[in-house]
C-alpha cells in the first residue's frame, strides 16, 4: 500500500514540474531566442508551432523512460542483497529507491526557484547545475566531454547513495555500512561504468 501512494505522489510531481518547467521557465520566448539565430523567422515559428502541437506527447514517453531507469538500481541493489544472502522481496528494495528517488526533486525545484527570479536561455538551463562537481567550474574552461560526469557528481546523488543504504539497513536490521557496501558496489560501481560509457561517446563525438 505504502509503495502505491509513494508512486502516484512520484508520478504527480514528476509531471507537474516538468510541465511547469515547460511552460512557465522554458517559454516560447526562449526557443524562440535560441533558434532566431540559427534559422528564419517563419521557420521559428513553425518548429514552435510544433512544439506547441506536440509537447504534450513527451509527458508520457519521459515518465515511461523515468520508471524504466528506476528498475535499474532496484535490481542492481536486489542482485547484490540475494548475493549476499539477505532475505527481502523485490517490492521492498523498489520501494525504497522509489521513495530515495524524490531527493532529486530537489535541484528541480532549486532550478524552477532561480530561474523565476533570473533571465531564461536555452544555454543557462543547460549549464545550471547546483552543488555539483560541474558548478565549481567555469564552463568556458571545461571539455564538452566533462559537463555529464561533472554534473553526475553532485550533492543529491551522494545523499540519494546514503538514504538508500538508511533505509535498507532499517528495514533489513541491519549496519548502514553494510547497507553502504552494497549500494556502492553494485548500484555505484553501474553508474560509474555508464558515465564513462558516455564520455567516450562524448569524445567520439568531438
Amino acid at each position: 500500500m505504502k509503495n502505491s501512494i509513494f508512486f502516484t505522489l512520484y508520478i504527480f510531481m514528476y509531471l507537474g514540474l516538468s510541465v511547469y518547467i515547460d511552460y512557465f521557465i522554458l517559454t516560447d520566448l526562449v526557443y524562440y531566442e535560441f533558434y532566431s539565430d540559427k534559422f528564419s523567422e517563419s521557420r521559428v515559428y513553425e518548429l514552435l508551432d510544433f512544439r506547441k502541437e506536440w509537447l504534450w506527447v513527451t509527458y508520457p514517453i519521459k515518465l515511461l523512460i523515468q520508471l524504466i531507469a528506476l528498475q535499474i538500481p532496484a535490481m542492481l541493489i536486489y542482485l547484490g542483497l540475494y548475493l549476499a544472502k539477505y532475505e527481502i522481496s523485490y517490492r521492498k528494495v523498489f520501494g525504497v529507491v522509489l521513495i530515495s528517488e524524490f531527493i532529486f526533486f530537489i535541484p528541480l525545484l532549486i532550478k524552477i526557484i532561480w530561474f523565476s527570479f533570473h533571465p531564461v536561455s536555452m544555454e543557462s538551463v543547460r549549464l545550471f547545475a547546483p552543488l555539483s562537481l560541474f558548478s565549481l567550474f567555469d564552463a568556458e574552461s571545461l571539455q564538452e566531454w566533462l559537463f555529464y560526469p561533472f554534473k553526475v557528481l553532485n550533492v543529491f546523488e551522494v545523499v540519494y547513495w546514503i538514504l538508500m543504504a538508511f533505509l535498507l539497513a532499517k528495514y533489513l536490521k541491519s549496519s548502514l555500512d553494510a547497507m553502504l557496501k552494497i549500494v556502492l558496489g553494485y548500484y555505484v560501481s553501474f553508474l560509474f561504468c555508464w558515465v564513462v560509457f558516455v564520455m567516450f561517446i562524448s569524445l567520439g563525438n568531438s
